[in-house]
């Protein structure tokens, strides 16, 4: 689950009535996957959320790229991998709003970053080796409170 959904019930006077009602209040919850040699792909959905800048997890990646972008202060999603991976792709699809994704490693010992897969795609995408442990992964928006629906699709 990415986002879950809380329920807060309101009691309303109207008219002399009580009406109960429920109101719906986004709440971010992370979404674990464990993953190992060999699995085909695997996808979860989400929206960005937040006005946290990822600048404040880190202002640069390990690559000296600029960790860009807003997102809500806890990860997006948590991946466990239990092997070493030579090629993995994380990428981002939200159907053209400019996302931003910051992976986090394991004791946080490399971080990566991108926000546009390239000129034509305005998604964020990371393909590259990834050591065996768990990862953090928020997907972010390129404007603060940007909220935009996405898939993150994760592949050898």
């Amino acid at each position: 689950m990415f986002k879950s959904t809380t329920f807060k019930s309101t009691v309303f006077k109207f008219a002399g009535l009580a009406l109960p009602i429920v109101l719906a209040t986004a709440a971010q919850a992370s979404d674990e996957m464990r993953l190992a040699l060999g699995f085909s792909s695997t996808q979860a959905s989400g929206e960005t959320v937040g006005s946290y800048g990822l600048a404040n997890i880190a202002n640069r990646d390990t690559n000296g790229e600029f960790c860009l972008g807003y997102a809500d202060r806890a990860p997006d999603h948590v991946l466990t991998l239990e092997e070493d991976f030579t090629d993995l792709t994380i990428a981002v699809n939200s159907g053209g709003a400019d996302t931003t994704l910051l992976i986090q490693g394991p004791n946080n010992s490399t971080i990566r970053c991108n926000d546009s897969a390239s000129r034509q795609n305005r998604d964020a995408k990371i393909q590259d080796t990834f050591s065996q442990g768990t990862y953090k992964l928020w997907i972010g928006s390129f404007e603060p409170e940007g909220r935009h629906r996405y898939t993150l699709r994760i592949s050898e």
